[in-house]
């Protein structure tokens, strides 16, 4: 049987989603283009992706617009905390990664998520070495 590169393919977008959400408290990981394109998620309770990524990227736009009124630099990294939910955005060159969370999670998530970080950072640069900075 011949082997083809599609079929040694490994979705590490998704093998990254997967190292997020069995983390206990979490409730689901999108990682979207700027665009608000989805480009992978896992969610536990049925939040429609499609629905985060142009809110994401509202909040994004919206505080950086302010920050710029300051002269301060745009997003790169968001936490946000409700009643019930700790939504965190970070920006990863041209992607974004939003986790949702219960708010009785634990701060070590913070450290996962920087793991998750430096996973998708790893991904674009051996996947495409010319887009990755």
């Amino acid at each position: 049987m011949l082997v083809t590169k599609t079929e040694n393919y490994v979705n590490k977008f998704k093998t990254t989603l997967q190292y997020l959400v069995e983390y206990s408290g979490v409730k689901g990981a999108v990682i979207f283009d700027s665009d608000g394109l989805v480009v992978e998620h896992i969610n536990k309770d049925g939040l429609d992706p499609e629905v985060l990524s142009p809110l994401a990227l509202l909040i994004i736009d919206q505080t950086s617009q302010v920050l710029f009124k300051i002269e301060e630099p745009a997003v790169n990294s968001m936490v946000l905390k409700s009643s019930d939910s700790w939504i965190t955005i970070e920006r990863v060159n041209d992607l974004i990664l939003l986790v949702r969370a219960d708010t009785g999670t634990d701060d070590l998530l913070r450290v996962r998520i920087g793991q998750s970080v430096d996973m998708i950072k790893a991904y674009l640069r051996e996947r495409y070495p010319l887009l990755a900075n």
